[in-house]
C-alpha cells in the first residue's frame, strides 16, 4: 500500500480538476434514457377553491367521516361531500376543488385543506358557499426536482411557476439528476 500511495494522490488530485458541475458527468443519459421535466402552473388559478356539482368518484384516496358525511380525498384534485345519514343509501353532495390537494382534515366544522404550498381552513355554510377563514401560505415545501430516483431532469425554474407534475420530455442536456 506504501508504494501506491504516491500514485494515488495525483490521481485524486487530477479528478478534482476535471470541470463539469455533475462529479459523474461521463455518464450521462443515455437517447432512450427517462428525462423529465416540469410542468408549471399559474399560482393564481392554482389556488382557487371551487364547489363543484358532484361526480363520479375515481381514483379515491383517503375516505373519512364527519357527522353524517363521509369525505373522499380524490389525490391532487380536491374531495367528495357524500351525505350518509343513511348508509344504505349514501348521496354524493359535491365536489370541493381544491387543487394540489393530498389531504383533508375536519375539526369543528372547519376544513384544513393542502393547496400546493398553502393550507387552506375554510367553511361550507347551509347555502353550499364555501367561506375561506384563513390562508396560511407557503407552509408546505414543495420539492423540485420529480418523486423518482435515479433519474435526469430539466432543473426547476421558480420564477415559471408552481411545479404542479412532471412528465417525460425530451431536452438536449439536463443539468439535474436525482
Amino acid at each position: 500500500m506504501k508504494n501506491k500511495l504516491p500514485l494515488l494522490v495525483p490521481l485524486l488530485f487530477l479528478m478534482s480538476c476535471i470541470e463539469g458541475t455533475d462529479p459523474f458527468f461521463w455518464n450521462r443519459p443515455s437517447e432512450n434514457a427517462p428525462i423529465y421535466v416540469p410542468v408549471y402552473g399559474n399560482a393564481d388559478d392554482l389556488l382557487k377553491i371551487n364547489k363543484l356539482a358532484s361526480k363520479p368518484i375515481e381514483r379515491p384516496a383517503k375516505i373519512f367521516t364527519y357527522n353524517d358525511f363521509l369525505i373522499v380525498n380524490i389525490k391532487n384534485e380536491g374531495f367528495h361531500v357524500i351525505d350518509n345519514s343513511n348508509p344504505s343509501l349514501p348521496k354524493n353532495l359535491f365536489f370541493i376543488e381544491v387543487p394540489g390537494n393530498n389531504d383533508v382534515a375536519i375539526k369543528d366544522g372547519v376544513i384544513y385543506a393542502d393547496n400546493y404550498q398553502d393550507i387552506v381552513a375554510f367553511t361550507v355554510e347551509a347555502n353550499g358557499e364555501i367561506q375561506i377563514v384563513e390562508r396560511m401560505k407557503n407552509i408546505i415545501q414543495t420539492a423540485p426536482y420529480p418523486p423518482f430516483t435515479n433519474v435526469y431532469f430539466e432543473c426547476a425554474d421558480p420564477n415559471k411557476g408552481v411545479v404542479v407534475d412532471w412528465v417525460l420530455g425530451n431536452i438536449e442536456d439536463p443539468k439535474c439528476y436525482r
